[in-house]
């Protein structure tokens, strides 16, 4: 019997440096993604600059080599010495508008290939975990960043702060029943 193991947020996507094709990738703009911004990374994107300041971008588009279309980055972070590109990613189990299913096991891997062959970083985190949690997924890439690039001086900002709960990631038919449940309205709900 093989066991097959449910990926779990947040879920962090790390190139091979010695291997990328193009470190500076072709980025638009800051703000020139179409895609709509939700509550929730409006608010975690308020978080994000109070913590990273103007290493945060948000809505970027890359253009990966040889596609015609961009992707759109919820927020980008570029550490300054080593120009470290972090896509930070909120993951919900399906779209309000159409409410169809999005973000489940496998919808994101060949966006996550395009984005990691580019040589970025790529931290998703689940919606539920940036409403309730939004310091320690600041916490938890202020760790990756510092590992990754060697930059330590954002650590301090988080010394009390405690571990992020990890999230089971969906299969679409769970993302359908967490639908039928209202799971979003409910922990959106509970936010300020």
């Amino acid at each position: 019997m093989v066991t097959k193991l449910v990926p779990v947020y947040p879920i962090i996507l790390i190139p091979t440096f010695a291997d990328t094709k193009n470190l500076s990738p072709c980025i638009k703009p800051h703000g020139s993604g179409s895609v709509t911004v939700g509550a929730s990374e409006e608010r975690f994107g308020q978080v994000l600059k109070y913590y990273f300041g103007d290493w945060v971008h948000s809505q970027q588009e890359m253009l990966p080599n040889g596609h015609d279309r961009p992707y759109t980055a919820d927020f980008v972070i570029i550490e300054p010495n080593t120009e470290l590109y972090l896509d930070i990613e909120v993951d919900e189990s399906h779209c309000f508008s159409t409410g169809e299913p999005t973000h489940f096991i496998g919808d994101d891997d060949y966006r996550n290939k395009c984005f990691v062959d580019a040589g970025w970083v790529i931290i998703r985190f689940a919606e539920e975990q940036v409403v309730s949690q939004p310091e320690r997924c600041c916490r938890f890439i202020a760790n990756v960043v510092a590992k990754l690039s060697g930059n330590e001086s954002l650590s301090y900002h988080f010394a009390d702060v405690p571990q992020l709960t990890p999230v089971k990631q969906w299969s679409r038919r769970e993302a359908a029943s967490l639908k039928k449940k209202k799971y979003r309205q409910g922990y959106l709900s509970t936010t300020p």
